[in-house]
């Protein structure tokens, strides 16, 4: 008989302050935890809990202490002490669809130090079976989780292999014909702003963040019949635009 594992490591290190009581006390289950200077290192030496059991009363009490902090995972936890018996002592949560990386998630969007988390697990068996290696990781962000395994990346090589860059047969390939780069964007800014700045507007009130939602403004009215000098001149101009909006609301 095969017994399999699959060890995961979470990173980075969650600051204390990040979670709430719940949220701590859920994670606590799910993998196994250490102090790691001012917040928890979440692991798992065989494999992440799909399914904790909690203490009734220390979910409740949990909830209690973290009550104010719109969260998910809390919202799930509440609706699954509804569903229990009256006399109930322990909860136990089904994440094996509703996926553990809410929680994270949950932190992720109050947090101001995390920008993601990343999960990442390797797959083994106590039998060199060709079924039982492997791996995957998770990168977990505040709206989004992103998942990659082995076999995904094997079948990403082996289609470069067979056919090419593109990594598809001829007759199906995707070509990117337009790539525009946010500091392409600020030089171009730099060159046209005396010809096309609207009255009052300084350089300097042409913040990175006008950049980046001017470049993508352009790229969702862009189509296939502009080239990339044309988008490339239209983004600054629609950058100072931006500029010159909010400096004008904020007047």
């Amino acid at each position: 008989m095969a017994d399999y594992f699959s060890p995961t490591v979470v990173q980075p290190t969650i600051p204390l302050s990040a979670m709430t009581p719940l949220e701590l006390l859920l994670l606590q289950h799910i993998f196994s935890s250490e102090p790691d200077g001012d917040g928890i290192y979440f692991y798992a030496s065989e494999g992440i809990n799909d399914f904790p059991n909690y203490p009734i009363d220390a979910v409740k009490a949990a909830l209690a202490d973290s009550d104010g902090f719109p969260s998910l995972s809390a919202d799930m936890v509440r609706e699954d002490i509804a569903d229990l018996e009256e006399d109930a002592a322990f909860l136990q949560l089904d994440l094996s669809v509703r996926g553990w990386e809410v929680i994270f998630q949950d932190i992720l969007r109050r947090s101001t130090v995390l920008r993601h988390v990343v999960v990442t697990s390797a797959w083994t068996c106590s039998r060199m079976r060709p079924d039982g290696f492997g791996g995957m990781a998770i990168v977990i962000t505040a709206d989004d989780v992103q998942v990659r395994s082995t076999d995904q990346m094997i079948d990403e090589m082996t289609g470069i292999a067979d056919y090419g860059p593109l990594g598809v047969e001829p007759g199906i390939g995707s070509h990117i014909l337009l790539q525009l780069h946010e500091e392409h964007v600020r030089v171009t800014l730099a060159v046209i702003f005396e010809a096309k700045a609207p009255g009052g507007l300084e350089i300097t009130d042409v913040t990175d963040a006008d950049i980046r939602q001017a470049s993508l403004d352009v790229k969702a009215a862009n189509d296939l019949g502009h080239e990339e000098a044309d988008a490339a001149f239209k983004a600054p101009t629609q950058a100072m635009c931006l500029a010159a909006e909010r400096k004008q609301a904020a007047r």
